[in-house]
């Protein structure tokens, strides 16, 4: 089981995880939104960028709450969620997130592996790993 820290702004809920810089072969932290309503995780151009990914694939359109983006898909090999590492995730790569102060959303796609809740009082989310 992981508890991580969660800082929460406007109700969304923030926090951090580690995720692989391919170019310099190590974790780096990063920070996400944790939304139960995105059903794919996604980073920023900029972010994958700054990590040595390539987001230059053929563009995919992808639905959201707020309408139709254009994005990339993109395999992460490794990313830590608290000290749980998870391998080999199908992210989606867009510019729209460069225009907010975070590095990607925590969407269902990885969400989903875990059972989880958070807790408001404490500012923490508690996750554990689905068989």
């Amino acid at each position: 089981m992981e508890k991580l820290g969660i800082t929460t702004i406007n109700d969304l809920i923030y926090t951090d995880i580690l995720f692989w810089n391919v170019s310099q072969s190590k974790y780096q932290n990063i920070i996400v939104m944790v939304d139960t309503g995105a059903k794919t995780t996604t980073f920023s151009d900029s972010t994958l960028s700054r990590l040595g990914y390539l987001t230059n694939s053929k563009p995919i359109t992808v639905r959201t709450g707020g309408g139709d983006l254009t994005a990339s898909e993109v395999k992460i090999p490794k990313l830590k969620v608290g000290n749980i590492e998870l391998n080999d995730i199908i992210a989606h790569s867009n510019g729209f997130l460069d225009n907010y102060k975070i590095d990607g959303i925590l969407g269902m796609n990885v969400l989903r592996l875990f059972n989880f809740s958070v807790d408001f009082d404490e500012n923490v989310v508690t996750l554990k790993r689905r068989i």
